[in-house]
Formats: C-alpha cells, sequence, structure tokens
C-alpha cells in the first residue's frame, strides 16, 4: 500500500512534465534561407547571426555546402539575420515576425566587398511560407 502512494504522485508529477514539454514544442517556428553571391552562386561557411531584437539574445549557424542554414526552435517574436562571409560586405535583413508553427525563409544575397562593410537588404523575408504547404490554425 505504501508503494502504491509513493507511484501514483511520481506518476503524475511525471505526466505533468512530459505534458509541459509537449507543449513547448509547439511553441516555436525554424527560420531558414540560403546565401548567395552577386551572380547566384551559393556562399558555404557564411556565418549567420538570428537576434531576437526585444531580448537582444542571438545564436549562430554556419551554411552547409550547398549554402543554407536552419535555426530550429526559433520562440515567436521579431528577428533580425546577420549573413558575414571572408570577401563579403556583412548583410543584414530587415526586421522580420516570426510566428508560432511557422517555416520563416530568409534568403540572403552577399555583395563583394570588405567584411567591415555593412549592406541592408530589403524584402529578404518571405511573407509567406513557400518552404512548406502545413500550416497550423
Amino acid at each position: 500500500m505504501k508503494r502504491a502512494m509513493f507511484i501514483l504522485p511520481l506518476a503524475a508529477a511525471l505526466v505533468l512534465l512530459l505534458a509541459g514539454v509537449a507543449f513547448a514544442q509547439f511553441e516555436t517556428a525554424t527560420v531558414l534561407g540560403t546565401v548567395q553571391d552577386p551572380s547566384g552562386a551559393v556562399v558555404p561557411q557564411s556565418k549567420i547571426t538570428l537576434e531576437n531584437t526585444k531580448t537582444g539574445i542571438s545564436v549562430t549557424a554556419v551554411t552547409d555546402a550547398v549554402g543554407n542554414y536552419e535555426f530550429l526552435n526559433v520562440r515567436s517574436g521579431s528577428y533580425r539575420i546577420k549573413a558575414e562571409a571572408a570577401g563579403f560586405k556583412t548583410a543584414l535583413a530587415q526586421e522580420f515576425t516570426v510566428a508560432v508553427n511557422a517555416r520563416q525563409r530568409v534568403d540572403l544575397r552577399l555583395e563583394v566587398g570588405d567584411t567591415t562593410q555593412t549592406i541592408e537588404v530589403t524584402g529578404a523575408a518571405a511573407v509567406l511560407e513557400t518552404d512548406s504547404s502545413d500550416r497550423a490554425s
């Protein structure tokens, strides 16, 4: 009897914990894109920084061999993205909003130049989710 009294609260706590983890998975989104040079060729090994403009918290990634990057489990909010690569000017995308369960695409184009120069990319964030036909209700 004592054993059952111990196991029941432990099981209830475990169920609550797992429910919280499962719920948290649906409060995030994905931000992804491709980095290209002026000729349209992809730029691998570019450093990509995703910054939450409200909190100032940022995370970084590096583009793969075909110039793609992806940030998973991004919380909803306002963000901006910066791309940097050797031999190119730094590209900074306009601020954009990430919604829950979205697959937000932000493609960037780097211009040849010194890395100390920065260009602002306008219209880089796709308003429509072109990467997926799924949409949460």
